[in-house]
């Protein structure tokens, strides 16, 4: 019969007392069917603090760590199996429940104590690990939450929030452009797995507002960043770190003062940026204590998008799904069907019109074969008209040539989608047009 050796570090006592009987009965069944011989073992948890001062000291990585494992031997009192070092810090982090991982990771660390190591052998130790979980670990004692929550992603403009949306929802649900405060309006964006339900908000950048279209933009974003349950900070690690930088950091740290919640800080665009400059980058955030991880990630690519999901269903809080598990979006089609083209307008006239255009839907008829769709591109001047259409009207051919062809997929039918261009000065203050286009 094993000699289970349970010692419990002050400081992580209370988070993990009402697992101890659970975690040594585990513990004696592993070893008494591994080592049936009489034998001791010690099980230390620790904080991070201590695993940390170990795995420097005796594996040189400065760094926290789930489980250390260091076995034993003979010695005059008899057989010592060895010395497990579990993190109780690092395992709440686990996406398990608590008594759970403990004793996943407790398991682990005899299988290394008695010889095993997955890093040398053929899948030996895994698979001994997988039989001895089924055996020992019965799933229906720790069926995990499932999680519910809002996730708002904030940030400068053109920091890369709606591609990194659109990348974590594997759809593409917010309009893309390289130019600044592309997004106008807070998209909703639901991901839903078997883990429960993620609700992004995919907000306008963080900017100086000058008209009321611009405190509209920052109004929704500030909003979203009051009500989420965890917070994203992107920054375009690819651009120097300026005034609007700051200016974000600073409401990310209001918001963090008024109500504590956990808050990442996402260094986006690393595909453009070399290591050596991200360093200061991470060093400047970290200064600030606020947030719980610093990620360097790419949208684009995807680099690092799969552990900031990770990170993010252990921070959401417990609970039931909010909306139909179906469901992308709450927004309706028409509005959807305005941002597609006004994406494409986008594209055509970047350098011309940078922010004075807006895309309303006029009419929208369904028949048995196609859609048929009108739309106005508002504009603030009449000489902006002509920029829209282009020579011959070329250019706003090209722009519903496009429109239309993402449209069909979108909707899934055939569309005829007119374009007209409508002069609206001032539309930018005018609340009701701001309405409008909120609504599609």
């Amino acid at each position: 019969m094993a000699t289970i050796d349970l010692q419990v570090a002050a400081a992580v006592e209370a988070r993990c007392r009402e697992g101890l009987p659970g975690l040594r009965a585990v513990a004696r069944e592993v070893v008494g069917e591994l080592a049936p011989a009489p034998a001791t073992l010690t099980l230390r948890l620790v904080d991070d603090a201590e695993i940390r001062e170990l795995n420097r000291d005796y594996r040189q990585i400065d760094s926290a760590t789930d489980v250390l494992s260091f076995p034993g031997g003979e010695t005059p009192e008899g057989r010592h199996l060895g010395d497990i070092v579990i993190s109780v810090e690092t395992a709440t982090r686990g996406d398990e429940p608590l008594e759970r991982e403990l004793k996943v990771l407790a398991l682990h660390g005899i299988l290394h104590c008695l010889g095993y190591d997955h890093e040398t052998d053929d899948g030996e130790m895994e698979a001994l690990e997988a039989r001895l979980r089924a055996r020992f670990l019965r799933t229906s004692e720790f069926q995990a939450p499932r999680r519910a929550g809002t996730v708002a992603l904030v940030g400068r403009p053109n920091a890369g929030k709606s591609t990194l949306m659109n990348r974590m929802l594997g759809e593409k649900l917010a309009i893309v452009s390289d130019k600044p405060q592309t997004t106008r309006h807070r998209l909703i964006g639901i991901l839903s797995t078997e883990r429960g339900q993620m609700v992004f908000h995919d907000t306008p950048g963080l900017h100086r507002p000058l008209h009321r279209l611009n405190r509209r933009m920052v109004h929704a974003a500030a909003a979203a960043l009051k009500e989420a349950d965890v917070v994203c900070l992107l920054r375009d690690a690819a651009t120097p770190f300026g005034r609007g930088d700051a200016y974000a950091l600073d409401l990310v740290a209001a918001a963090a003062a008024e109500r504590s919640r956990p808050m990442l800080c996402l260094l986006n665009k690393i595909d453009l940026v070399s290591k050596p400059r991200l360093l200061p980058e991470i060093e400047r955030y970290a200064g600030r204590s606020l947030f719980e991880e610093i990620v360097p990630v790419s949208a684009l690519t995807g680099d690092g998008v799969d552990e900031v999901l990770e990170l993010l269903w252990r921070h959401l809080p417990p609970g039931e799904p909010r909306h139909d598990p179906e469901l992308l979006t709450v927004h309706t089609e028409r509005f959807l069907v305005a941002e597609l083209i006004r994406e494409k307008l986008l594209e055509q006239t970047r350098d011309e019109l940078p922010f004075t255009t807006a895309v309303v839907i006029e009419a929208w008829e369904d028949g048995e074969e196609r859609t048929d769709l009108l739309a106005s591109i508002l504009v603030d001047r009449d000489s902006h008209k002509g920029i829209v259409v282009g020579r011959g009207g070329k250019r706003i051919k090209e722009i519903g040539t496009a429109a239309r062809r993402d449209l069909e997929e979108f909707l899934g039918r055939r569309v005829y989608l007119e374009l007209r261009v409508r002069t609206e000065p001032g539309w930018r203050e005018d609340a009701a047009v701001l309405s409008r286009l909120e609504s599609g």
